[in-house]
């Protein structure tokens, strides 16, 4: 099987109300102006408190902060 047959399978299946990246926006920016933070050790990947240096799991100190 072609590719493009493959692919015009898949899209001709698809619902007509699916949202766009166009839909979406405003729901996006509005997330991006209050970013979520997460701090986790890369070690392990315990979730950690702001404060914490050293991971209480795995004693690492390699943790990371996230913007999600």
């Amino acid at each position: 099987m072609s590719l493009s047959r493959l692919l015009s399978g898949l899209f001709d299946d698809s619902e007509p109300n699916t949202e766009s990246p166009a839909t979406t926006r405003s729901s996006v920016e509005h997330e991006e102006s209050s970013p979520t933070i997460v701090h986790e050790c890369r070690n392990c990947g315990t979730n950690v408190s702001a404060e914490t240096t050293c991971c209480p799991a795995c004693e690492s100190d390699d943790i990371v902060r996230y913007s999600i």
